[in-house]
């Protein structure tokens, strides 16, 4: 009864600490426009993107998130243009717990990226939507439904919330820098991508709060992040480093590793017979929190990704090291040369 009542209050205590943070993946750049607006048309002519995670399934009902989104450049007729602009919309579906706090965000998303070198361009980009959030009261038990032993339904909660349901207008911006340089041949391997970048979201800093009379003003997230791809020469393989690092009010979430990838088919690029086959799996750790095992299979221009989370926090006490499980599917369209990047 006691590990219980220790589970219980530990739901609640999440529950209350994430209402006012943002969602996070493990497979972090598979969500392009969340990292950063600026990374819309950065990488690839167009991209799309579906994500799933399902969180903490072992202490309960699990937290899910599911998010939705696609970019493309904008056509530019003007011959090596020094510029070019990109589209996006994202969209997230967000549920808590239970009783089940859940959010919606759609977003429309604008970035500029200008050729600052043979092969790097520096982008902007800004994001503005529209977010909603509702609670299911009915669904929730409640302390005061306790009758000294038991949980009883037929008792009243005792609980009234004056706004079960609002929506509120939400702004991002961002700036990233994009180096790629694609040089494979049938002898030898020199590909290197590089990305970095910084973002704020929530930057008007909108109000988050169910009570009428109360305001909860969502903190502005700061993320930076750096990745790439770097080919091992004379093998067709190659190293994907990564680091996120993301700062929103009281809390901080570095996130860091790297994946081996090796190709199993290698592409013929201009008569586009055989399409390029690649498996690429790794380490990523989140500090304090979790170690992540990862696996992503790149065939052609579709991309299936796999993530596990190990809790490796006091929450393994209760979760037995089940975290998290996060699947994703992306489709890209690259640019006119072959500059596809993967990047995780």
């Amino acid at each position: 009864m006691k590990q219980l009542l220790l589970i219980a209050i530990g739901c609640v205590c999440i529950q209350i600490h994430t209402q006012a943070q943002d969602i996070h993946f493990s497979i972090a750049a598979s969500n392009p426009m969340i990292l950063n607006p600026a990374l819309a048309g950065a990488n690839n002519n167009k991209e799309a993107t579906l994500n799933y995670r399902s969180q903490w399934g072992s202490l309960g009902e699990p937290y899910k998130t599911t998010t939705a989104g696609y970019s493309a450049r904008i056509p530019n007729k003007r011959r090596n243009a020094s510029n070019n602009f990109a589209l996006g919309v994202q969209f997230i579906n967000d549920k808590a717990g239970d009783p089940s706090i859940v959010g919606n965000n759609f977003s429309l998303v604008l970035a500029d990226h200008l050729r600052v070198g043979t092969n790097s361009t520096l982008g902007v980009g800004m994001t503005l939507g529209i977010g909603q959030r509702s609670i299911r009261q009915a669904t929730g038990q409640w302390a005061s439904q306790y009758n000294g032993t038991a949980y009883d339904p037929s008792l009243s909660s005792g609980e009234s919330l004056d706004n079960l349901d609002f929506r509120f207008a939400d702004a991002g911006i961002g700036i990233v820098y994009v180096y790629g340089r694609r040089a494979s041949t049938l002898a030898r391997n020199e590909d290197k991508v590089f990305n970095a970048g910084v973002s704020l979201y929530h930057v008007n800093r909108p109000n988050y709060s169910f009570f009428k009379e109360q305001e909860d003003r969502l903190p502005m997230r700061l993320s930076v992040f750096a990745n790439g791809e770097f080919a091992l020469e004379s093998m067709d393989a190659a190293v994907l480093p990564g680091i996120y690092f993301h700062q929103q009010g009281n809390a901080t979430e570095i996130l860091l590793g790297a994946l081996y990838k090796f190709k199993i088919k290698q592409d013929t690029r201009y008569t586009g017979f055989n399409k390029s086959l690649a498996l690429s799996f790794g380490l990523f750790g989140r500090i304090g929190d979790a170690a992540i095992v990862k696996m992503i299979l790149d065939w052609d221009q579709y991309s299936f990704g796999y993530a596990f989370d190990f809790n490796t926090s006091q929450l393994n006490n209760y979760t037995n090291g089940n975290g998290a499980h996060e699947i994703f599917l992306r489709y890209t369209a690259p640019f006119t040369r072959p500059t596809r990047v993967s990047r995780y």
